[in-house]
């Protein structure tokens, strides 16, 4: 779909510490934005549990933009 509408993209799979290894790809791969998806677990399930879209906010130094 996304090569259809002019616009290229790759698949990358790593293991381990998300946030981590999200801040290691963007600086390996020298990108501009991170995109990810939101579970939507709800503010006191994500104060129990954490995060991972708010540690990844947190981790790397390009804008992250969530969709839901």
């Amino acid at each position: 779909m996304l090569q259809a509408g002019g616009l290229t993209c790759e698949t990358h799979t790593q293991l381990g510490n998300v946030a981590e290894q999200i801040n290691d790809a963007v600086k390996r791969l020298g990108c501009d934005t991170v995109v990810m998806g939101t579970r939507g677990l709800g503010s006191f399930t994500g104060l129990v549990l954490g995060s991972v879209a708010s540690r990844v906010i947190h981790e790397v130094s390009v804008p992250v933009l969530l969709v839901k």
